[in-house]
């Protein structure tokens, strides 16, 4: 891992939670990106640490956008202050599922890994250009343009997910029951806003954010602003310094620009982060 971004896995975990608004900005590429594109689109996420205000808006967004309850989060945005006054400094990192590659053996991310409920059926998906895919669904599963989403209805509340991801992403809905079993809890997490992306439309936190901080594109789309960015800053090739946790090996497709080296202040600071259950900046 870099040294410049030695996160552990406890401080990930510490986040605030809250949630929304819809938008009409459009993810549908130009006909010259789509007729250069011969595959399933590769959806990325930028932080830009530059723009955050910490207004949580997107935490807002998101909690409409979804219902999601209380206790749980989609997306958070932790703060640190460190330094000493007068010489003390505010740090923000929104975080969020990092919606991940998975190891280079086998591309799958760990909370799809542990599912019992995976692979369940066939499934296909069809690219811009019309090319079909086929891959399997479950309770957790990963699409071909790198979603990793999940169906309630097959979950099996046994938890395995949530315990797997290094990022503390996962939440259970205790406001959803799975089944007729009503001891059964279903999990809530981000989605990246699938139902609006397959229509075209950016994620809610994205439309939102007031300080465009947050980027949502297509990375097999050179004319997309996310692409463009990761070709500036060199978001992919540093990848151990631009996402989080590095050492676990999951190749999150979340990615910061720190320009100020926020997160690794934050870890410097000391303090520790704690499950995101204990600690709720933000309730909506």
């Amino acid at each position: 891992m870099s040294k410049n971004l030695s996160l552990t896995r406890r401080q990930v975990l510490k986040g605030a939670g809250a949630a929304a608004l819809t938008g009409t900005a459009s993810l549908v590429p130009t006909a010259k990106a789509s007729a250069a594109r011969a595959k399933a689109p590769r959806w990325a996420y930028i932080v830009d640490l530059r723009r955050c205000i910490g207004c949580r808006a997107c935490t807002v967004a998101c909690k409409a956008e979804f219902a999601v309850p209380l206790g749980a989060f989609r997306t958070a945005v932790y703060e640190e202050v460190t330094g000493t006054f007068p010489a003390s400094e505010k740090h923000l990192m929104p975080r969020l599922c990092n919606h991940c590659e998975g190891n280079q053996e086998d591309k799958v991310p760990p909370c799809v890994k542990i599912c019992p409920e995976y692979p369940k059926d066939r499934r296909k998906f069809t690219t811009p250009e019309g090319k079909t895919i086929r891959y399997r669904g479950g309770a957790t599963y990963k699409r071909p343009d790198g979603l990793i989403l999940f169906e309630n209805e097959l979950c099996v509340g046994c938890g395995k997910c949530i315990d797997a991801c290094p990022y503390g992403a996962r939440n259970w809905n205790k406001s959803l029951l799975s089944g007729k079993d009503k001891t059964k809890n279903a999990i809530t997490k981000c989605s990246f806003c699938q139902h609006r992306i397959d229509n075209g439309v950016e994620p809610a936190c994205v439309n939102i954010c007031q300080g465009k901080a947050r980027l949502f594109g297509d990375l097999n789309n050179p004319d997309s602003e996310v692409s463009k960015l990761v070709k500036e800053f060199n978001l992919v090739e540093k990848r151990n310094d631009t996402t989080l946790l590095p050492a676990e090996n999951t190749v999150p497709m979340v990615f910061y620009i720190d320009p100020r080296g926020a997160l690794t202040k934050m870890t410097s600071a000391g303090k520790k982060f704690v499950k995101n259950e204990a600690i709720l900046d933000v309730i909506v």
